[in-house]
């Protein structure tokens, strides 16, 4: 009898060794393709974002939009300026302070910004928020490299009858659209050192 029930015991032993392996080759599989075939992939806390990657961000860009808004309805292909006035570099991010600028040289809001390599590190992703404006709103942010051209998309933040959403795309920073935030930028270091640069 007990050596028919070592039997049976090594047989319930053998049966979940099998399941456990069963369960753990997927996850050696995964592993092993992020070693061999995703060696770029690396999260936050191992990339350090550099002085000069936050100084490619700084300056002017011009921006095209088209809204849908609950008050007024559809706008499309309007335009303005965005101004990136100072931007730091840390471990797990770039942080951006700002404004966004109307043609007509109104400022639309002051923005704070972050943005950071995507996961793979092929493209780069931002967010920025808004405030000091009567309609607040968050832009989500998708570009090559620090600085190029972005497409973004925004949402209002709980105005109700007054909520709007909009998709735009920048320019990237362009030594043509400096004039334009010279009045909300003129003050800081940062954006100064870009703007003497500029032809």
């Amino acid at each position: 009898f007990r050596v028919g029930k070592k039997v049976i015991d090594r047989g319930i032993s053998m049966t979940r060794l099998v399941a456990v392996l069963l369960l753990l080759s997927p996850l050696a599989a995964a592993h092993k393709w992020l070693r061999e075939k995703a060696p770029s992939m690396t999260l936050d806390q191992d990339y350090l974002y550099t002085k000069a990657q936050a100084r490619a961000f700084v300056g002017a860009q011009h921006w095209w939009e088209s809204g849908f808004y609950a008050d007024k309805g559809l706008s499309e292909h309007y335009d303005g300026y965005f101004c990136l006035c100072t931007c730091s570099a840390t471990p797990e991010g770039i942080f951006c302070k700002g404004n966004g600028v109307q043609p007509s040289g109104q400022k639309v809001a002051d923005f704070l910004g972050v943005f950071s390599e995507s996961f793979g590190g092929e493209s780069w992703e931002g967010d920025l928020v808004a405030y000091g404006t009567d309609t607040p709103f968050a832009d989500k942010f998708s570009f090559q490299a620090p600085g190029s051209a972005a497409n973004y998309t925004g949402v209002s933040q709980s105005l109700d009858e007054q909520s709007f959403v909009w998709r735009g795309r920048m320019s990237g920073v362009d030594c043509g659209a400096k004039d334009h935030c010279v009045e909300a930028c003129g003050g800081e270091d940062a954006f100064r050192e870009w703007y003497d640069a500029c032809p």
